[in-house]
């Protein structure tokens, strides 16, 4: 489960920084493969979260897992959102916050 996502970028590198907690001590979560804008559009990563391998068909635990974070630098100077997929679903999208040697802001 996906808590916390933030994007920010500098000249033409997108830094995405991912949050969450797995659903059972069981499970963990990777990056898949992400992909930058092509001019317009959102950048976007996809994240697989499930069980570890050796584990799928076994008993667990039920409870929370632990706290799981993806830090990822995506080449994009066109993107002002970024769109998150786990399991090829949906989850968010997050607004890109520029910075520049004059500041930041968010991009709309």
């Amino acid at each position: 489960m996906l808590t916390e996502a933030d994007a920010f970028r500098v000249d033409s590198l997108l830094t995405v920084r991912l949050i969450g907690q797995l659903p059972t001590p069981c499970d963990e979560v990777e990056e898949l493969v992400h992909y930058p804008a092509d001019g317009i559009g959102s950048a976007r990563i996809f994240l697989r979260e499930g069980r570890k391998p050796g584990l799928e068909n076994m008993y667990c635990t039920q409870g929370l897992g632990g706290i799981w974070s993806i830090n990822l630098v995506i080449h994009d100077k066109y993107s002002k959102t970024v769109e998150i997929f786990i399991n090829d679903h949906f989850v968010r999208k997050i607004r890109v916050i520029e910075i520049t040697q004059k500041g930041w802001h968010n991009l709309h």
